[in-house]
Parts: structure tokens; C-alpha cells; sequence
């Protein structure tokens, strides 16, 4: 069987992959926040800003959806 090799943490110079590294790793994080909520009943806030355009995404298990709002609110 094939191994996974060590990923090198530093930035990626070329900008188009780093966009579409982002793109796949945020919709990785926000799997991972989701499964986290469901299985272990876990009070969830994930908010992540996309250095390209400044938008961002957000996730919130139902008990943290005030939480998530206010910092939305906070970064207008």
C-alpha cells in the first residue's frame, strides 16, 4: 500500500493553487467541525475568511449559532 508522504507546511507561492488548496481544506475543516457536532454532541463555531476576497464561511451547531453571529457581526 501507498503511504502519505508529509505535507511541508509553508506558504504556497503560486496563487491559483493556493486558492484551490484553500478551497479544498476549508471544505475539509467544515467536514471535520460538522462530524464533531454530530457524533460527540459537541457545541461547534467554526468561522474561516478567505484571504482572497474577504468572505467567509461559517458553521455552527445549533448551540453556538449566537456565538458565530456575534463575531460575524463584529467583523462588519
Amino acid at each position: 500500500a501507498r503511504q502519505r508522504g508529509r505535507v511541508v507546511l509553508r506558504r504556497i507561492e503560486d496563487r491559483r493553487r493556493r486558492g484551490i488548496c484553500f478551497r479544498k481544506r476549508r471544505a475539509g475543516l467544515v467536514k471535520k467541525a460538522e462530524e464533531l457536532a454530530v457524533l460527540c454532541d459537541a457545541d461547534v463555531g467554526l468561522l474561516v475568511i478567505n484571504p482572497f476576497d474577504g468572505t467567509f464561511q461559517r458553521f455552527a451547531a445549533p448551540a453556538t449559532s449566537v456565538c458565530v453571529a456575534a463575531a460575524e457581526q463584529q467583523m462588519k
